[in-house]
């Protein structure tokens, strides 16, 4: 929270940048929710914890506000409180467009002050993140909607302007407080949770199924994907939700190649419990609450019209697991 020269009364943080196409006539923003006054949901949350470790969280009322170069490279901006939509004007898009979230510079200094009693102790609590629902569309003239690539993916869905997935501490629609910034000589008395850092790693990397025709009547086991808070201890996780991406390089989808001939090849789908694993796909397979170490058995299944399809002999396959959000 240290942008505090955007507008007039209000501090805020910058949430997302957005590089346009130049070739893409794009016209508009369609914002969806709005924060508004009037509904305390799209609000901006502030998360933090009390003195007995528990997850507390106090809505602010705030607003988006984006930034944009118009063709005569003059800096344009405005601030979107209950609009649905945005109309640029010359927009100039070889040139990144900024989101940010704002909210009333005394609103926040008395919010600061409230909780006063819990942070001039810094053992006793800790800010957690920031939060806010509002996602956005891109529109052309003739009202195409156009796909955004972020790190959910490419959709074109309605993109949360923080990550995505779930709201507060525990999803990606947050971010962390980080700086105060309200006032210097406060800085000693806060205790920021720290980022958690993540790792992913395997039971088993290099798997071989004996008999794949096993995997027709149900998905046969490969081994277990651990994702590890390396730093748990420093953080707090509340109800987190951590997105990965499951995908086989190069191609669009799961498939085995024949070791051959790789254009001979065998389709596949993974699975997590009872549910598909989407392909390249923002995905969680840790239910919340996280712990230091979570753990799933990631099983394969195949299709018996494409196993009796497939030609005889050896086949591979290489699956990338990445985490693509959390926070």
């Amino acid at each position: 929270m240290t942008e505090t020269s955007l507008v007039s009364g209000m501090i805020g943080t910058l949430v997302g940048t957005l590089e346009l196409d130049p070739s893409l006539p794009v016209s508009r923003i369609t914002i969806n929710p709005s924060i508004a006054p009037n509904n305390n949901s799209r609000n901006v949350r502030m998360y933090y914890t009390n003195a007995s470790n528990s997850l507390v969280n106090e809505a602010l009322y705030g607003t988006l506000y984006l930034t944009y170069y118009k063709t005569n490279g003059a800096l344009a901006s405005k601030t979107l409180t209950t609009e649905t939509s945005y109309t640029f004007n010359r927009l100039d898009a070889s040139r990144p467009i900024r989101f940010y979230i704002l909210v009333n510079t005394n609103t926040y200094t008395s919010f600061l002050e409230n909780v006063w009693g819990w942070i001039f102790r810094p053992a006793d609590g800790r800010f957690v993140a920031m939060g806010a629902q509002p996602a956005f569309t891109l529109l052309s003239p003739s009202n195409t909607t156009y796909p955004v690539l972020s790190n959910q993916g490419e959709t074109t869905l309605p993109t949360p302007f923080v990550g995505g997935g779930l709201p507060g501490p525990g999803g990606d629609r947050t971010i962390f407080i980080g700086d105060i910034g309200v006032t210097p000589s406060w800085w000693a008395y806060y205790n920021v949770a720290d980022a958690p850092v993540y790792s992913i790693s395997f039971a088993t990397e290099n798997v071989y199924i004996d008999d794949i025709t096993q995997a027709v009547l149900a998905p046969v086991p490969l081994t277990n994907v651990t994702l590890n808070v390396e730093n748990y201890q420093n953080t707090y996780l509340g109800q987190s939700r951590v997105n990965v991406r499951f995908f086989q390089a190069g191609y669009p989808s799961f498939r085995f190649l024949h070791e051959n001939d790789p254009t001979a090849q065998l389709p596949y789908t993974l699975w997590v419990n009872q549910t598909e694993i989407p392909y390249n796909t923002p995905f969680s397979p840790w239910p919340a609450p996280m712990q230091a170490s979570n753990s799933k058995q990631i099983s394969l299944k195949v299709n018996q019209q494409d196993l009796e399809a497939a030609m005889e002999g050896q086949y591979t396959t290489t699956i990338t697991v990445e985490i693509i959000s959390g926070i």
